[in-house]
């Protein structure tokens, strides 16, 4: 097998992305996310990786759900992810998009997830051990590895958290992240005073995961119409790109007057 050639370049080589190969899309409840996002399915190769419960059963669009029934619970939701997620992987790239809604029910899985991959360490082999046989998740004397001392756990529920952004990396071309929005509050002589606005994440996740998508917007409405606002405001996290045509406040669907949602996706995807 011949080895591959390295050369150093010696020409300025021009920009050639422009779609973003992940995208996280914020707002608050009840904007019409979900409908949006599910037409998506519809006009381009792309499938929904339900997390929340609830949310697509009125909603024409291509999609795999956690919570099949409204009484699936959250342990029965963590199996059907790992075989949805690993079915998927299995099949890499037979979707060209992936979308993921939400990150914040994706953060709810990563203290089940972090606590296995715990007790899989060297040092937490004897968490959740009862009678020389490991718990599982929904046994009365589970325990996450949250309630470890000092916030220990909070280092293996970010690392399976970020596992997972790696996993959907491989899975398809581009992926569309579907996140809540939270109030930025700080402490100011005591007062609490909102100053902007977050994706609705535990602690430091809302930083670096903002750091590794490549472009953020959030979800914003005027009349019949809706926006993915890529504008940076004070020092939120919620907006930006680096995709030069991706700025401003971009058309992603407006309502007709059949009552009928139009989507634009081809402003974002052409």
């Amino acid at each position: 097998m011949a080895e591959t050639e390295f050369k150093l370049p010696e020409e300025v080589e021009k920009a050639t992305g422009t779609a973003p190969r992940e995208l996280c899309i914020v707002s608050q409840p009840k904007m019409g996310k979900s409908s949006i996002l599910g037409s998506l399915t519809t006009q381009l190769d792309g499938i929904v990786f339900n997390l929340e419960s609830g949310g697509y059963e009125y909603i024409d669009c291509k999609k795999v759900d956690i919570y099949p029934t409204h009484t699936t619970s959250l342990a029965e939701a963590f199996k059907n992810y790992t075989n949805y997620r690993n079915l998927l992987l299995k099949n890499k790239g037979k979707y060209k998009y992936l979308i993921i809604d939400g990150l914040s029910d994706l953060d709810t899985l990563s203290a089940i997830g972090g606590t296995y991959g715990y007790m899989n360490t060297v040092i937490g082999k004897g968490f959740n051990k009862k009678d020389g046989k490991a718990l599982e998740f929904g046994d009365p004397d589970f325990k996450l590895v949250t309630t470890l001392p000092d916030g220990a756990g909070y280092f293996h529920t970010r690392s399976w958290f970020l596992n997972q952004i790696e996993i959907f990396r491989q899975i398809a071309e581009y992926k569309i992240y579907a996140a809540h929005v939270s109030d930025k509050l700080v402490k100011d002589g005591g007062k609490e005073e909102v100053t902007g606005s977050e994706i609705s994440l535990t602690g430091k996740l809302k930083t670096i995961f903002a750091s590794k998508v490549t472009s953020l917007a959030k979800l914003i409405a005027d009349g019949d119409k809706r926006y993915l606002n890529f504008e940076v405001l004070n020092d939120s996290v919620l907006a930006g790109s680096r995709s030069p045509k991706l700025s401003g406040k971009i058309l992603i669907s407006e309502k007709q007057k059949d009552g009928a949602i139009k989507t634009f996706w081809e402003n974002i995807y052409n």
